[in-house]
Parts: C-alpha cells; structure tokens; sequence
C-alpha cells in the first residue's frame, strides 16, 4: 500500500513533487567573470566556486532538466551572510537565485550567476506549551515532521518531505491536513526576511502586515530573502490513511468515476481528505485511477462517506508521524532528482462528464503525463479569497498535470504529450493555476497564479522592492 498512497510515485511504473525560493532573472549583468568575492566570515557562509571539491554536494535539484551551474554558491548558515550576499549581488547588478529545497518546477531555484543557498539554516526547534515550531529557511518539511511528531504535534505541510518549507509555505502549500486545519501558509505565524538593503526584518499580522499577507501565497523570491518562519503546530494524533483503486479502465468509465470524485470530495466532511489519480494503467492497458488519503475523524465516518466511491476501501489507522512516513512513499526522505514537466488547473466548478472524458481519452492516448486531484473546500474555503495572498479559496479542486521520466533524450515528446493534454482542456477550465506549480509556458502567469489579487501583490512588491531587486522570471512584478 505505501507504493500506492505516496504522492511522489503514485505513478508508479509510468515514472522511472515547492517551490524554493526562485531565480533571479531579467536585466543585470550576465553571466561572466565576478567582481571581487564580499568578505564574508566562513563561519557565516562558504563560497563555492565551480571546481570546488565541495561544489558538486550541492548541485542536485529535484527537477534535473533545468539544473543550472553557477559562477558561485554561496551556501550561508547565518541570516547575516544572507544579507551580504544580498547586499554584494545588489551593488554589483548580478542575477542571483535564492536556493532552499530546490523542488521548484521551473527551475527559479537555479543560476548560471549566483545562488544563496539557505540549506545550512536547517535548525528547527519545537514549542510544545504554545504548538509552535521555529524554523530556518533552510529546513524540510521531513525535518519539521520528524521533530513535530515526536511531540504528539502534527505541521500541517505537503506529503513529500524533502521540500523545503520556505517555497511551500510561501505559495501556500497544500498537504493531507489541509481541508481540516487550512494550508501551510495559513498556519505561518511570522517569517523572517531580508529586505533589498541587506536588513534583516520581521513580518507577522502586527509587523510589516501587508508583507505578511503576501507571504501567503505570493510565492518564493518576490519579497525578500527569507531566513526563519514561525508556524503553528496542531495536536494531532492518530489519523486513518485509506486507499481506494480502479484498473483498466475505458476512458468514460474513468470519467464516472472522476465525476463521482468531484461531486464529493470538495465537499466532504472537513476531516477527510481525498486525492484522486489518474494514469495509464502500466499493465494491460487502459486506466487507472486511485483515490487516497487521510482522515481525523471516527472511522464510522469516513466508512460512511468512502462507500460514495467504494465498497471495499482499505483503511489503516496509525499515527500522524507514521501516516507521513507511509504517506513519504518508497523513497521515504531520500531527495531524488530527473527530469520532469509540471502544469496546473484551479478548477473553479466541477467540470461535465464530456469534459472529463475528453480528459481521459488525452492521458490515455499520451501514455506518458499523470493527473493529481487535490480537494479544496473544508477550511480552505472558510477564508475570504483577499484574506491572504492565495486566490483560490472556492475552487473546487486543483489539477496537477505531471510528467517524470529518466531518459534525457525522451524530453522533447514529454514535454510535447504534456502541452498536447493541457491544450485540450484549455476551452474548459478558467486558467488559474496553482504558483507551487510554476510553468513557464503560461502567457497570463500573473492573472493565472493571483487572479484578483494581483492588484495589491504589485502594490506591496512596489512598496517594499520598488528597485526590484528580488526578481525571477514569473515574480510578482513592481508594476
């Protein structure tokens, strides 16, 4: 079952998971020789050149097909050091990338320039009494889990734990608990940045509120160089994990099944949460579809509602530290990286069973690109759409379309199944799009990401950045 339930390979055999903080790209000076290197204490940060015995530790990123190399890296264990390089890059008009877990789908994380890289910053320490958690830029959301469960205290993050918590949290950041306890950015308390100048700020719902409310989902790389966050922590202790599969099917009748799924997932009681996958099945043809997750509820309860789908679930009761190393899959902690394409649809209302057959009959016929169905509804659509930078409160669910594979030379028809599926759906859905799930294909990038809350998005970067120094190639803009 643990093959079957863990995000990362939910597709299984087809397939042989941020968002850090992203790239910074636009005008400034190409990639060439650097000026003088800032004397920075080694006990603050080490500078890595390429050639370094150390620099190929840190080159790994999760998506290998846009791993960039840079001029320099400059890995940095204090906020101070942060603030220097932010400080020497500015002076100097050299693109930077700001580098935490390196999941990011596009690449922003990565530089031919210069990268700081916050991994070092990795401390987390846990508050039981006030269930909190005090975290450094630099950590995973494995490491906040690991230190949290021990506790009895859940972080309410993603299923895949060697994210980093600064890219996820930033852009909002969707995991198991989200329907019952909100996502992980509605949970940040306070976070910790680097302004433009190289100072070292706070922002939290008395502080700096407007650039709070931007760090809930404006995304990585917009508004400073984040160093440490301050989240809440719940009291969660045992949870059920279920699992539910169909195999071989007709595309109809995998679009019942989805019509089915839509009609009550996002609208299920708030403790359960229930993602959908669809793929071509990897043996005998046709597709296949599951549908797992968790619950904190009774198991009466979540027998009751499953039988919508299934009469035959499989459910396993364990506790929360557990459901997220089940949950973590076969690769568990381990940090994997290849090549991959990601894209994304906020489905605002539930789509018509054409629509989803059209659906089916596109990932069928591709073979090669996956879909993960995410519920919303619960306590993400408790709070107003302005109430924090994430738009998308009412949408029903959002469309994860991803492709992984380990040839290199396999690219080109990946990428070209991936764009042919998502053309297909482009008469049917709105455009929005999830920012954890970048894709630099989208013209509309800002409307698609913010939607109405663009607007003030531009209005806070050109109040806090106006010189735009925090830049990448989908960040919020000035104006």
């Amino acid at each position: 079952m643990a093959h079957d339930v863990t995000r990362r390979h939910l597709l299984g055999g087809i397939a042989a998971t941020t968002l850090s903080s992203p790239a910074l790209l636009g005008p400034g000076r190409t990639a060439g020789t650097l000026p003088p290197l800032p004397d920075v204490p080694t006990a603050d940060a080490v500078l890595l050149r390429d050639g370094d015995t150390r620099f190929e530790r840190y080159q790994k990123a999760f998506n290998a097909r846009t791993i960039l190399r840079p001029q320099l890296r400059a890995v940095c264990r204090t906020a101070r050091s942060i603030g220097a390089l932010v400080d020497w890059c500015r002076d100097h008009d050299l693109p930077f990338a700001l580098r935490s877990g390196g999941h990011c789908f596009e690449g922003f994380s990565q530089s031919d320039s210069v990268v700081i890289d916050t991994r070092m910053l990795d401390q987390v320490a846990i508050d039981a009494a006030t269930r909190t958690a005090t975290v450094g830029a630099g950590a995973s959301l494995g490491a906040v889990y690991l230190k949290a469960g021990a506790q009895g205290l859940a972080l309410v993050a993603g299923s895949c734990p060697t994210i980093g918590v600064s890219g996820h949290v930033l852009g909002g950041g969707y995991g198991h608990l989200a329907r019952p306890l909100g996502l992980a950015s509605d949970n940040l308390i306070a976070v910790d940045l680097i302004d433009p100048e190289g100072r070292q700020i706070r922002a939290d719902a008395q502080e700096n509120s407007d650039l709070f409310w931007a760090c809930r989902g404006g995304g990585g790389g917009s508004f400073g160089a984040a160093t440490g966050y301050r989240l809440q922590l719940h009291a969660v202790s045992d949870v059920l994990v279920f699992h539910m599969a169909w195999r071989h099917l007709s595309p109809d009748g995998a679009a019942t099944i989805m019509a089915d799924w839509q009609s009550w997932a996002p609208r299920a009681p708030d403790s359960i949460n229930a993602t959908l996958v669809v793929m071509r099945d990897p043996a005998g043809g046709g597709l296949r579809l599951q549908c797992s997750g968790q619950s904190i509820g009774s198991l009466g309860q979540l027998r009751r509602e499953l039988k919508i789908l299934s009469s035959s679930p499989t459910i396993l009761p364990m506790s929360h530290l557990s459901a997220v190393k089940l949950l973590a899959g076969r690769d568990g902690f381990r940090y994997t990286s290849g090549p991959m394409k990601g894209k994304s649809d906020c489905v605002l209302a539930p789509l018509s069973h054409d629509v989803l057959a059209t659906l089916m009959h596109e990932i069928n016929a591709r073979k090669t690109v996956s879909l993960i169905c995410d519920p919303y509804g619960g306590a993400i659509a408790r709070m107003a759409a302005d109430a924090t930078a994430f738009p998308y409160r009412a949408a029903a669910y959002c469309i994860e379309y991803i492709s992984e594979w380990t040839d290199p030379t396999d690219t080109k028809r990946r990428l070209q199944d991936m764009a042919d599926v998502y053309a297909a759906m482009r008469p049917h859905v709105s455009g929005a799009a999830y920012v954890n799930y970048c894709d630099v294909d989208l013209t509309d990038w800002q409307r698609a990401y913010w939607g109405p809350n663009l607007g003030r998005l531009k209005q806070i970067k050109a109040a806090f950045d106006p010189g735009n120094v925090f830049r990448h190639a989908q960040s919020v803009p000035v104006g």
